[in-house]
């Protein structure tokens, strides 16, 4: 047996109906939440009350300037006769005359110079030590009583030997050495030393402030065979 329904009762044909009224209902509610604004209570009280404010008037002063004061006399001076005299005390001048044909005397004070026995440099002596003639005959005399060593001679042995000696101030030699690191050997630095002290006591000394010192010097002895 078939049941048979009354098209005029089917609730089915109002579905989509209902459904867009709910849809319209709700938005419009969740619209009206969005847009909701509470206002405080507070604020329209604080409206009522009305503040009157009191105008108080300010008077106007003129202040009076005051006058300057008047300007001060200037001091009178008072003039005073010069009648009194002072009287400067003035040093007496000894008057002393000299004669023309009085003649004045310079003395002389003579500069003292101590003596020393400090050896000097040759560039710091007002004058050098130098070998009585000069440098010709000092050159003279060394060839005349310079020894060549018999032993260098055999091995043929030739320099120069740098002999150093200080020169006193009485012309005599003091303080022979020979200078540098290389020795020849074979008798020639004692050959050297010797030639140099036969030279003792034939030296003019040097000078300083024109007074004789003690004066180092260096003399290069040659030797060459030929």
């Amino acid at each position: 047996m078939e049941i048979k329904k009354n098209p005029n009762v089917d609730i089915t044909k109002l579905r989509g109906i209902l459904m867009l009224v709910g849809m319209i209902v709700s938005l419009s509610s969740v619209y009206a939440l969005i847009n909701y604004k509470q206002y405080d209570k507070t604020a329209s009280a604080l409206d009522e009350y009305v503040y009157e404010e009191e105008e108080v008037e300010v008077e106007q002063t003129v202040q009076e300037e005051e006058p300057p004061p008047p300007p001060e006399a200037p001091p009178q001076l008072e003039i005073v006769e010069d009648d009194i005299e002072i009287e400067e005390e003035q040093p007496e001048i000894e008057e002393t005359e000299t004669d023309d044909d009085e003649k004045i005397e310079f003395v002389e004070i003579p500069e003292e110079v101590e003596e020393t026995n400090e050896v000097f440099e040759f560039f710091q002596v007002q004058k050098k030590a130098e070998f009585k003639g000069g440098q010709l005959a000092m050159q003279k005399f060394i060839a005349q009583n310079l020894v060549y060593p018999q032993l260098a001679i055999d091995e043929n042995i030739e320099g120069r030997v740098m002999v150093q000696f200080v020169v006193n101030k009485d012309g005599s030699i003091s303080n022979i050495q020979i200078l540098g690191k290389r020795k020849y050997g074979f008798g020639l630095e004692d050959a050297a030393k010797a030639v140099v002290k036969k030279m003792s006591g034939m030296w003019t000394p040097a000078l300083q402030r024109d007074k004789p010192v003690n004066m180092r010097f260096r003399l290069p002895v040659k030797f060459e065979l030929q």
